[in-house]
């Protein structure tokens, strides 16, 4: 039976890729290819690895056709990561509107094509394409995609592609995404098959012999993609262009000769959802969701507009903390930690405060990211609104040691 297509409040939202979306392939320590390999759009190394190998000029390597190339724990490649990250977590946080057995194949066939909404497997596992998968667009090029899974493993030839029916033109290919948690393997395309839409994965990335994709493969913090005789086509999308400076490499790889380095990007201009904190960032987070009006699809009201903050730690922590968002017209909060979905919390009448508590003993001493998605109630403009800030579990002190 065909999963039901999830209309109105229930669809798919795109997802927001920011500057990543200029990239065909981002990885976070190495990037490896063998054989001639064709990449049509920005290629992007950080942040715990520097290495390259099998890019051109000459035989068997990499020849990138549009746009550049990224590599520094700083700069463009570094702004891209941490847009991967708000947008891994944007999709990790959307609502599950059909559940399918791990093999796609099995749901999306050429007879009976998955139509758009947001994908989950038995038990959350690892997803699979064994004999093709088949996503129908039903004519409107915008509908949205998402897949949740622990990793993806496809098939080889055409028992490992992906096919577009009814999809038009771009953006179609551009509205497909994957949300992968595993933190070893999380993208492995067999020999010769044809993938569509954008990976985001937290393990490493393999690209089979010959496997093309029509999309983006990228790959956050500190895993590997390894590249073997493929074809990666960024799909025309509206992308944000890259932005930001300290790149070790720069070159434009369509002519052959350096590009000039990117300046620092122009501070935005006010808006109502701006002031997303950085790493370094303790202070509060506050969105607003615009006023309804003529144009926006909603009744005028004179209701006041829904506003909401987010306050929490952003510096080391050692026992329990509260994260908490206030504010008013607030239907939803998502929250999310390392891009997994921890709770969401629904209004109540009355409610205008809403809190979870975290207790940091079982997370590693690295950064955590801390994500909520408010979603306003009607009477403000409807706004799915990411925003986030990091922490650290403190170093627990270390008893001395007396010797003598």
């Amino acid at each position: 039976m065909t999963p039901a297509f999830a209309s109105g409040a229930l669809a798919a939202s795109p997802v927001p890729l920011g500057t990543a979306g200029s990239f065909a392939v981002l990885a976070g320590s190495t990037i490896t290819n063998t054989g001639p390999t064709s990449i049509a759009g920005d290629i992007g190394l950080c942040c715990t690895g520097s290495a390259i190998t099998g890019f051109g000029p000459g035989a068997n390597q990499v020849i990138q056709s549009l746009g550049a190339t990224y590599i520094g724990t700083g700069g463009v490649a570094a702004t891209a990561e941490d847009d991967l990250d708000i947008a891994y977590g944007f999709a990790a946080g959307q609502a599950v509107t059909n559940t399918v057995p791990v093999d796609l194949s099995l749901s999306g066939t050429p007879a009976h094509p998955l139509l758009p909404g947001v994908y989950e497997s038995t038990s959350h596992g690892a997803l699979q394409i064994n004999t093709g998968l088949t996503l129908d667009f039903q004519g409107d090029p915008n509908a949205v995609f998402i897949f949740q899974g622990t990793a993806l493993r496809t098939a080889v030839g055409t028992s490992g592609s992906v096919r577009i029916v009814n999809g038009g033109l771009a953006p179609s290919a551009c509205n497909i995404f994957w949300q992968l948690s595993d933190a070893t393997q999380g993208v492995t395309l067999g020999t010769a098959s044809a993938f569509k839409g954008t990976t985001m994965s937290l393990g490493a990335s393999v690209l089979g012999t010959f496997a093309t994709v029509e999309g983006r493969i990228l790959t956050r913090r500190s895993k590997a993609v390894n590249l073997d005789t493929n074809t990666i086509s960024r799909p025309a999308c509206s992308i944000a262009a890259p932005a930001g400076s300290g790149d070790t490499t720069v070159v434009a790889a369509d002519t052959g000769t350096p590009a000039p380095t990117p300046g620092p990007a122009p501070a935005p201009s006010p808006s109502p959802t701006a002031g997303a904190p950085g790493p370094s960032s303790s202070g509060p987070v506050r969105i607003v969701a615009t006023p309804a009006g003529p144009g926006s699809g909603t009744a005028p009201t004179a209701s006041t507009p829904g506003t909401a903050t987010l306050a929490g730690p952003s510096g080391p922590v050692t026992g329990p903390f509260d994260i908490v968002v206030t504010g008013k017209q607030i239907a939803t909060v998502v929250f999310l930690v390392d891009g997994r979905r921890v709770t969401t919390v629904h209004a109540r009448q009355g409610r205008r405060r809403f809190k979870i508590t975290i207790n940091p003993r079982r997370q590693s001493h690295r950064v955590h990211h801390v994500t909520v998605r408010v979603t306003f109630k009607p009477g403000s403009r409807t706004r799915k609104t990411t925003r986030r800030f990091v922490y650290r579990r403190a170093t627990p002190p270390q008893t001395p040691r007396f010797a003598g």
